[in-house]
């Protein structure tokens, strides 16, 4: 009986202990992201970023429904969103983050749950890979190391952004110390966590927000290049030969696992508004950064103008730079460096890089590349404790555990009591619950599409009350369309659009017939309208709602132009002849008609890669009426035209990223079980560690 429990004893001791330590430090993660997220977790009506206006209620909120409803009604997913900004390619949109795979826990919760667990649970995880960081690249003890992680999980940019409903930017960088932490493990040992690598790489591209993926391999660029030279320098050109390639494959797998989501988004970019952007103006003077360092609560845009990382977590990191500079030089360099870039066109440095790095100067918000050093200054906080509780541990080992406890709780209070209010908590109901307005536009909309000139109507709403929106919010927009819907809306604007209509004025008169042509058959307007073929038939909350008598349909003939081509926008002629929707899904519109001449069938969506037309089961070409109206040629007869949404760009992409995940797969495996040559030498004491390499064993110090 003695021997059986102390076998069971060891047991545990083994398999349990060891796991115990960070257990406590997780449960202490959760602890914060509930505090911060106060009092949301507790109330079941209770939401960040719910404040009209924000990403969240905007954008993120919708496809979410949009996903979670398609999904529930018909066993699918939706490629195609038809219901704001004239339709747009679901899959391709980043603000969807349609193949990051906790998305689709949407299908198991309710929107607010939902969000709720995907906001807290990357808080908690970018805190937990930067404990891991802290511990495994710096040696960090536990406490210290949590240090370094609460700075970072409630650093006050972070939940700034959150406040205002970037959910794609929490998502995206909560993956930066998992990509430091994989990429040092890969230098080190590329044959075991290349793969490992690859698949952090390929999360954050997946996450849903471009330029924070962009600055992230930035990032892991620059640390990449610090460890191969060290590595080098240590161990010569074979192990830096044999780093680099384990990186450059990692690499490839991480853009072959996202191929599913970037070869659409490539697509969608190269047809959308920000084709047109202009290289970045923003500036941010030294002056201004520094003082944005130390400034608590900056005016304008709260969440583009916060630099802080926290004051405690400031003098930390000032402490560890004064008590160990060794350690500390990288970072600071790194900060440096990213203080450069951040300050955009005040900074020579970043117009040097502008110069050099593809697209670098396209992005808004250039001081969003401060996240990187946040990641920086997390890890100097930590040394800093660190050199703090060193100091105390000579004086008593108990005083340092307790003034270790008590650095972390005044890093987290502090910071909590920083982020107050930047959550913006509030209340889901204003999204979950559809304006008056709404359902009244919506009724009278019927299979039509609404254009709301003052974008009164949410799009949430619009995909509750299943009804399009011809006008919409979006940071990619279809260029076309836009521009279709320019001169459809009486407006002018140029460079890259994020809304239609560009901007509202009481000068700005829409044109009915073009808007008939987008099958619009209602128009919202706090403005009155002139155009007789907009007929007043309500007014709800002082906003006039207009029935378009232009209105054509969702599909229509029209006349065929010169030489039997299709018509150019003015020289449209629509047909007295009736047309019958057979089936009109967001991914497939089916129409029956009978023509006795030859004539265009034109499609009320825009046009856009990846649509195909179907005439009596025959696959037919799609020409296109300014650009942007699908129109295909017909002949006399009874007929039966399908036109339908399927992106090769997708399919493409899906077989490149199955053929990465099953490369990742054989790399994973062949990694753990496969080591030939000499087996791998064991640390010996002293804390130095070991590594092997896909050829043999190679020390790394």
């Amino acid at each position: 009986m003695s021997t059986e429990r102390a076998m069971r004893k060891r047991f545990w001791e083994k398999n349990l202990v060891p796991w115990l330590p960070l257990a406590g430090q997780l449960a202490a993660l959760v602890i914060v992201a509930i505090a911060l997220l106060m009092p949301a977790p507790f109330m079941q009506s209770q939401l960040p970023a719910t404040w009209i206006g924000s990403d969240l209620l905007t954008s993120h909120w919708p496809t979410a429904l949009l996903i979670q409803r398609t999904f529930a009604q018909g066993h699918g997913l939706p490629l195609w969103n038809p219901y704001f900004g004239g339709g747009l390619p679901l899959a391709a949109d980043p603000l969807a983050a349609f193949f990051y795979p906790p998305t689709h826990l949407v299908h198991f919760l309710s929107l607010r749950d939902y969000y709720l667990v995907l906001i807290m649970g990357h808080l908690v995880f970018a805190g937990l890979g930067m404990l891991l960081l802290a511990r495994r690249a710096f040696n960090l003890p536990r406490l210290p190391a949590l240090v370094a992680a609460v700075s970072y999980m409630a650093t006050p940019r972070l939940i700034a952004h959150l406040g205002a409903g970037h959910i794609t930017i929490v998502q995206t960088v909560a993956w930066f110390p998992w990509l430091a932490l994989a990429c040092r493990a890969t230098v080190r040992d590329p044959c075991r966590w290349g793969a490992i690598f690859g698949v952090c790489l390929a999360f954050t591209l997946l996450a849903g927000h471009p330029q924070m993926a962009y600055y992230g391999l930035l990032m892991t660029a620059g640390l990449a290049s610090w460890l191969l030279v060290k590595r080098w320098r240590q161990e010569g050109h074979r192990a830096f030969l044999m780093s680099v390639a384990g990186l450059a494959a990692a690499g490839g797998i991480g853009i072959l696992l996202a191929a599913i989501y970037l070869l659409p988004l490539m697509e969608f970019t190269a047809n959308s508004t920000r084709q047109l952007s202009v290289r970045s103006t923003d500036t941010y003077p030294l002056g201004s950064l520094l003082y944005s360092l130390m400034n608590q609560r900056p005016p304008g845009f709260l969440w583009e103008g916060v630099i802080t990382p926290g004051l405690a977590v400031l003098v930390l990191a000032l402490f560890g730079i004064a008590m160990n500079w060794r350690k500390a030089r990288p970072l600071v360099l790194g900060v440096v460096l990213v203080a450069g870039l951040a300050m955009g066109n005040s900074s020579p440095f970043y117009l040097l890089v502008a110069r050099v790095l593809p697209d670098f100067d396209r992005f808004r918000g250039l001081a969003r590349i401060w996240f990187v050093a946040l990641v920086l200054i997390s890890l100097l906080a930590g040394l800093g404790a660190d050199s703090l509780l060193r100091a105390v541990r000579r004086i008593s080992l108990r005083a340092a555990l307790a003034a270790g406890i008590l650095t972390v709780l005044v890093v987290a209070f502090s910071l909590a009591v920083t982020d107050r209010g930047d959550a913006r908590i509030g209340d889901v109901s204003v999204v979950t619950t559809p304006s008056r307005l709404a359902r009244t536009a919506a009724q009278l909309a019927g299979s039509g599409r609404i254009y709301d000139m003052q974008e009164n109507i949410l799009q949430a709403s619009a995909v509750q009350l299943q009804v399009r929106l011809a006008d919409g919010w979006n940071p990619l927009l279809i260029q076309s369309y836009a521009s279709y819907m320019q001169r459809a809306g009486g407006y002018s604007a140029s460079g890259n659009q994020l809304h239609i209509p560009a901007y509202d004025s009481p000068s700005v008169k829409p044109d009915a017939r073009l808007l008939g042509h987008m099958n619009v058959s209602v128009v919202v307007s706090r403005w009155s309208l002139s155009d007789p073929h907009l007929v007043q038939v309500r007014k709800v909350d002082g906003t006039f709602i207009y029935k378009n008598t232009a209105d054509a349909g969702p599909g229509y003939l029209v006349k065929a132009g010169p030489g039997s081509h299709a018509p150019s926008l003015d020289q449209i002629q629509r047909l007295d002849i009736p047309v019958r929707v057979v089936n009109q899904t967001p991914e497939l519109h089916t129409f029956a008609f009978s023509t006795s001449t030859e004539a265009y069938f034109v499609v009320a969506t825009p046009a856009f890669p990846g649509w195909t037309a179907e005439l009596d089961g025959h696959t037919v070409p799609v020409e296109q009426i300014a650009g942007v109206l699908p129109a295909i040629k017909v002949g006399p007869g009874q007929h039966i035209l399908s036109y339908r949404y399927a992106p090769s760009s997708a399919r493409t992409g899906a077989i490149l990223s199955l053929i990465g995940l099953l490369a990742t797969l054989a790399w994973f495996v062949a990694g753990r079980f496969w080591k030939p040559g000499k087996p791998p030498l064991h640390g010996t004491g002293g804390g130095q560690e070991l590594t092997h390499g896909c050829a043999g064993s190679v020390p790394m110090r």
